[in-house]
């Protein structure tokens, strides 16, 4: 039955989901994870990895310039440049 549900079918609250997936992206959303509470996290959680990772790879031993450069700390370049993976 979900090969036929249309848009027109939806209930108002998943909507907005299908205009930003797509229909097909979110019937197999439906079959992965109908029913269950799903936790969608944000972006800045999910790129803080990838921020990380480019203040190792940018560091050249000026904290100051890399604190500039993304925003944050030179505390907090310190604890990323300096924690032990």
């Amino acid at each position: 039955m979900l090969d036929y549900l249309t848009k027109d079918d939806l209930p108002e609250g998943v909507i907005d989901v299908v205009d930003v997936i797509g229909m097909d992206a979110f019937k197999s959303l439906v079959k992965f994870a109908g029913g269950s509470n799903l936790y969608i996290p944000n972006e800045a959680s999910l790129v803080k990895g990838v921020r990380n990772r480019m203040i190792r790879d940018s560091f050249d031993g000026d904290y100051r310039k890399v604190s500039r450069r993304f925003g944050i700390s030179t505390a907090q370049v310190r604890n990323i440049v300096n924690y032990k993976w």
